[in-house]
């Protein structure tokens, strides 16, 4: 180009510092690159990049260099091939079971108590689209090899840790399960995170996670991820660049800013929620309590064989007084403790699963399932361990 200092001011404004100085030097801290679009010094180098006959960043829905970063990151934590990142957790789900298995007609075994918004996306594309979706308890080995020989299966799909009720799932059984009816298994371990374990060791075809909630751990970043093969990679990468819910560089440099604690946090929020929940199950005013850690957990034996000792940062309890107006009570008299619908954050937040994730459920299914009036569910923060069960014994006197 001809000396810049010829051009017009407003020329001069508008390109100026689209690069960094150069000197030596490395930051600790990758560089967040927000553009949307990408320079090349030749049509042919783009038109390369653009046909996938060479690596590069051509627009934001292909990938950009930030996101990618994290999309490494993801991968090695869960072992797998290649991570795909979407805009939520919720859209990570939709486009993976949609591209793998709904879109192609497949059929679906699904797990009948995971995240309600996940079952109510299930049940919403039976209504619309006719997709054959059965839901299973997968705690249920014999109940899961009924469902898969049935019909020609495509895809089982369970949670390491279910939400809100926590049973945890055998996932190796699991995959034994599926890969002898000829069907992949799906897994979202947003409750497990990859510090308890990695559902792809165990033969997971797929693991998902909500980014929202552990890895990034700071409540201010909405985002998913679907870890698998490098041909799941290649379906996800399809839908983010047709469907557009790739996640946007700002939010993947939050989250990598944020998981770098990931072992940390949840180290102490797994401590503290067994601290919890020992209290609560002694509390006179508490008639269930549900912890992986807990002796009395149906799946006790199978979360401390595959999660190493851990149980998770979630206690889920029900009051005596099982009513939505106990419950009612008890939320308004929490102090420390934030009345939030979200779990993973730094600080403990309690959820009222009738009339928020679980609220699309009918009222006899979720109380078959064991979502009763006065369920609840705390996600334990890093807070002193003493100072959230004084909170709750001060909003428990309140019920």
């Amino acid at each position: 180009m001809k000396d810049r200092r010829k051009l017009g001011a407003g020329t001069r404004l508008v390109r100026a510092a689209r690069s960094l100085p150069s000197g030596d030097g490395h930051p600790v801290v990758p560089a967040l690159i927000q553009s949307v679009a990408f320079d090349y010094g030749s049509a042919a180098e783009q038109d390369a990049v653009f046909g996938n006959e060479r690596p590069g960043y051509v627009y934001g829905r292909y990938g950009t260099p930030t996101v990618a970063a994290l999309e490494l990151a993801l991968a090695e934590l869960d072992a797998v091939e290649a991570v795909t990142c979407f805009v939520t957790g919720m859209a990570a789900i939709a486009a993976f079971v949609d591209a793998c298995a709904v879109s192609s007609g497949g059929r679906v075994v699904a797990q009948e108590d995971s995240y309600g918004q996940t079952r109510a996306l299930f049940e919403r594309w039976t209504r619309e689209r006719g997709v054959d979706i059965v839901f299973v308890d997968t705690t249920d080995h014999a109940a899961v090899e009924r469902a898969l020989r049935a019909k020609p299966t495509t895809l089982l799909y369970a949670e390491a840790i279910a939400n809100p009720l926590l049973r945890v799932n055998d996932i190796a059984a699991l995959a034994a399960l599926a890969h002898g009816s000829g069907a992949r298994l799906a897994v979202d371990a947003t409750f497990a995170t990859p510090i308890l374990f990695r559902p792809a060791t165990l033969g997971a075809d797929v693991v998902i996670h909500s980014l929202t909630k552990y890895v990034n751990g700071h409540g201010d970043v909405m985002g998913g991820a679907v870890g698998g093969s490098s041909e799941v990679a290649r379906a996800m990468r399809d839908r983010t660049i047709l469907d557009g819910g790739y996640l946007p560089p700002h939010e993947a440099w939050l989250v990598i800013r944020g998981m770098r604690t990931l072992a940390l946090r949840v180290a102490r929020q797994c401590e503290s929620a067994l601290h919890v929940a020992r209290h609560l199950a002694a509390h006179p005013k508490i008639s269930r309590v549900r912890y992986p850690g807990l002796p009395d957990h149906p799946q006790h034996a199978v979360a401390k064989r595959q999660f190493g000792g851990r149980f998770g940062g979630v206690v889920s309890f029900a009051l005596k007084e099982d009513s939505r107006e106990a419950a009612f009570r008890f939320l308004d008299g929490l102090e420390l403790a934030a009345s939030a619908t979200t779990i993973g954050d730094l600080f403990t937040e309690v959820l009222y699963p009738p009339i928020s994730s679980h609220r699309r459920l009918p009222a006899a299914e979720r109380k078959r399932l064991g979502i009763t009036d006065g369920f609840l569910r705390m996600s334990v923060g890093i807070e002193e361990p003493d100072d959230i069960v004084a909170d709750v014994d001060a909003a428990l006197a309140h019920v």
